[in-house]
């Protein structure tokens, strides 16, 4: 009898929290430069001490509606982090990271291409994108 054939499962990415603080990065640090001022005063704490789970959620349900959330103007890598503050940390594919990356900064399309965001990712030591 042959043995079927399985295709190999695609990586999926996410922010990798304690990658993170094993590098001695701050998640929150990091997500906080996120939000929206609104957020910000809601939070009513200094960034560095929120919990991420509070950071995500407030990225979640109102920085990341914002147009201003991810624009062109914003660093690639750092875009990259915000899509994944702006679905909650949900780990995605490469394709799926690029679609939002599109549609969200509209231009430099060949940037959100699967092989670039995978050499961009890959080579990443600040904001702990990581495979799951």
């Amino acid at each position: 009898m042959k043995e079927q054939e399985t295709a190999p499962t695609e990586k999926h990415w996410a922010i990798d929290l304690n990658w993170l603080s094993n590098k001695g990065r701050s998640f929150s640090t990091l997500a906080g430069d996120a939000l929206c001022s609104k957020c910000r005063k809601k939070l009513k704490t200094d960034a560095s001490e929120a919990k991420p789970a509070d950071l995500l959620k407030a990225t979640q349900s109102c920085c990341s509606k914002s147009p201003e959330f991810i624009t062109s103007s914003l660093p690639i890598q750092a875009s990259i982090f915000r899509v994944f503050l702006a679905n909650g940390n949900k780990a995605l594919t490469l394709e799926e990271i690029g679609e939002q990356l599109s549609q969200r900064r509209g231009v430099e399309t060949y940037r959100a291409s699967p092989g670039v965001l995978s050499r961009l990712i890959n080579s990443d030591q600040y904001y702990g994108v990581k495979s799951k």
